[in-house]
């Protein structure tokens, strides 16, 4: 009958575990969208609202240029631009 090796389990446990967190290291450091602001870019995705499965709409920074898009799988069409210091009451 054979034996446990119990040094081995530990060994290839802390190794999974090991590439586990250096994958989601590096995942998280090279993130190109998402929460994380990186701020010497010059375009940024500032926010995006999901209408459906196919179709959102997104906020996008150009230096101090807000610039508002509607999304879609054929095509991307510019809903309304302003500069970042200027206030619209709706």
């Amino acid at each position: 009958m054979q034996s446990f090796d119990w040094g081995q389990f530990f060994a290839s446990t802390l190794g999974v575990l090991l590439l586990l967190c250096a994958a989601l290291w590096w995942v998280k450091r090279n993130r190109v969208m998402g929460n994380g602001v990186v701020s010497d870019r010059r375009i940024q995705v500032k926010e995006a609202l999901p209408l459906s499965l196919k179709h959102k709409i997104v906020l996008i920074q150009v230096d101090n240029q807000m610039v508002l898009t509607s999304v879609s799988p054929g095509e991307v069409k510019t809903l309304h631009t302003w500069t970042e210091g200027t206030h619209h009451v709706a």
